[in-house]
């Protein structure tokens, strides 16, 4: 299981908060807090995923992820009572749980979370401590193994959640909530087959549209009404026919990443 999907494994998809403001002021306070409470014990804090890029105004709505990663000399549960207050505080702000690793476990995990781990190393931010992944090691063959599980995985609570979209709100949430997690495993799809790790959203779905064979019009959409756009109508009706396009895009990656 991802990473992320350890932390969230409860949840249908990441925690959204639609009112969430940019994470900067969020992302300084938590840094400090960490700081204080850990001292040296703090080996690293990291920020991955296309929040690093380092253009945090573009192409980021209130629906985006923010992944960080927190690794710890030790960890033992009162390292982890310590900072339970920095750590509930972050997720009170709409974000993802963050995960917290030991220095021996991040160390030995690149094979385990191989997805996450490839995008540390192309796009991360140290806010606190060492730049502990700068030498990540690179597994293709888990990688893939694990994005052609997701895929999979995913689809399938995308499936058993759409019967539950009863309405032209739930369908459009569905979209805008699943999207994320979607376009991340088209972008590890398009890499495991040796396309570049392409981290801007609508990139990769254009991206993912040339090389699986899917017009990217309703990707386009839905991801830019997950950053604040209209893109998407309200009525149920006219809502059908572009989630039977996303639909139908997701299992092509599927099918075609399994027999490629």
């Amino acid at each position: 299981m991802p990473l992320v999907q350890v932390l969230t494994a409860k949840l249908p998809y990441p925690i959204l908060m639609p009112g969430r403001k940019d994470p900067g002021a969020a992302l300084a306070r938590i840094t400090e807090w960490l700081q204080a409470v850990y001292g040296p014990a703090l080996v690293t804090l990291t920020l991955y995923g296309s929040r690093a890029e380092g253009n945090a105004g573009r192409h980021h709505g209130p629906a985006s992820d923010v992944n960080l990663l927190c690794v710890l000399d030790q960890v033992s549960a009162e390292r982890l009572a310590a900072g339970a207050d920095a750590l509930r505080w972050w997720q009170r702000q709409g974000h993802k749980p963050i995960a917290v690793l030991s220095r021996d476990e991040a160390r030995d995990a690149a094979d385990v979370f191989p997805i996450e781990y490839l995008d540390l190393q192309h796009h991360r931010q140290v806010l606190a401590g060492e730049d502990f992944f700068a030498s990540a090691a690179s597994f293709p063959r888990e990688h893939r193994q694990q994005v052609e599980h997701d895929l999979r995985a995913q689809l399938m609570r995308l499936r058993g959640r759409y019967p539950l979209a009863r309405d032209g709100k739930s369908l459009r949430q569905l979209m805008i909530e699943s999207s994320g997690t979607f376009v991340t495993l088209f972008r590890h799809a398009l890499a495991a087959l040796g396309e570049p790790l392409v981290m801007d959203k609508e990139a990769v779905a254009a991206a993912a549209a040339r090389r699986f064979g899917f017009a990217p019009e309703p990707w386009l959409r839905i991801l830019r009404a997950r950053h604040g756009g209209n893109d998407l109508p309200k009525d149920r009706a006219q809502l059908q026919p572009i989630f039977a396009a996303y639909l139908e895009s997701i299992q092509r990656v599927e099918r075609q990443l399994e027999t490629a």
